[in-house]
């Protein structure tokens, strides 16, 4: 088979059927749509149902484990495609996106991935404007150019669904990080883009739908992002880093975040005590890495006083500094 869609469904009955003809009006003609129910209440089990009386290309999992990563990973394991794509249940493809992606693919052997544009919108594809800055060039860039591009700014950063992958790439990167609430699937893009050949299709893949219900808007709502940076840290990029030989560019862009993050971990951590515990913990979460004596200084500077000057002066100044002047690979 040459092609497996994978759409992790999380209550969202409301988007079964138009997933559904996202991927059908696309005209592949060898392909399996594989959705993973992930412990919905509503009626996407019921909806997946009604598809799969009718289409023997679809199919339904389940994964009780909750969260997105859990969800793709069980779809990439079942699915029986040469080429993947990840697909989520409320965004929309645009016309032939998915030709134009298997083209690079299948026209260039040593290729892993290609990847193309995202537009962010409240409506959907109808209704959205399509920006024209789009060439349909595909663009080659020597690993690990696009790894290093997606860590040094999540504005560089793109969907799931902007990307078409072989399945074998997935048993050398491995699978997505299930540590991780959050921010799974950049971790796992930026190791496919620091090790793999990752082609760029500048053409328009799909939009992504901006609703309020969606997961990523609740916790972005709920909670501090800090948090979910900070794991992603510890638990991917700097076990990476420890592990391979990285260029200066991506050490001094990690250095700068676990740096930056502590202070404002710190800060945003309330209580005393609590943040005396929030240091120790951090700590003990980036070792090997060495700290500096002034900076794990002005760190205590920040439990005792957490005003926002302090942290200011700690983020834009003193940890600059000490990135310029001095940096040490593990």
């Amino acid at each position: 088979m040459q092609l497996s869609v994978i759409i992790p469904v999380y209550n969202g009955a409301e988007f079964i059927e138009k997933s559904y003809h996202s991927i059908i009006n696309q005209q592949i003609e060898d392909f399996e749509i594989l959705y993973v129910d992930n412990n919905s209440k509503d009626a996407s089990v019921q909806n997946i149902q009604k598809l799969i009386a009718k289409d023997t290309r679809v199919k339904l999992f389940k994964q009780p484990k909750q969260g997105a990563a859990p969800a793709r990973n069980l779809g990439i394991e079942k699915a029986i495609g040469s080429y993947v794509y990840i697909f989520d249940v409320d965004d929309e493809i645009y016309p032939e996106a998915l030709h134009k992606m298997l083209a690079v693919l299948d026209g260039h052997p040593k290729v892993d991935a290609v990847f193309g544009k995202m537009v962010k919108s409240y409506k959907g594809i109808a209704e959205t404007i399509k920006p024209k800055d789009e060439t349909h060039n595909v663009i080659f860039k020597e690993k690990p150019f696009w790894g290093v591009h997606w860590f040094s700014s999540l504005k560089n950063v793109v969907g799931p669904p902007a990307f078409l992958y072989r399945k074998k790439i997935f048993k050398e990167i491995g699978l997505y990080n299930e540590e991780l609430r959050i921010g799974q699937d950049t971790a796992l893009d930026i190791k496919l883009g620091m090790t793999s050949n990752v082609a760029f299709l500048d053409t328009y893949v799909y939009l992504y739908f901006k609703h309020h219900a969606s997961t990523i808007q609740q916790t972005k709502k709920n909670e501090n992002m800090i948090f979910y940076t900070w794991v992603r840290l510890v638990k991917e990029h700097l076990p990476f880093y420890a592990k391979h030989k990285t260029p200066k560019k991506f050490d001094k862009i990690l250095v700068s975040q676990i740096y930056s993050s502590m202070g404002k971990l710190i800060f945003y951590t309330k209580g005393y005590s609590e943040r005396k515990v929030k240091y120790k913990e951090i700590m003990l979460e980036i070792k090997p890495l060495e700290i500096p004596f002034y900076l794990q200084s002005y760190l205590w500077l920040l439990i005792l006083f957490p005003f926002s000057y302090i942290l200011k002066f700690y983020v834009y100044y003193l940890v600059p500094f000490y990135i310029k002047h001095f940096i040490k690979k593990l």
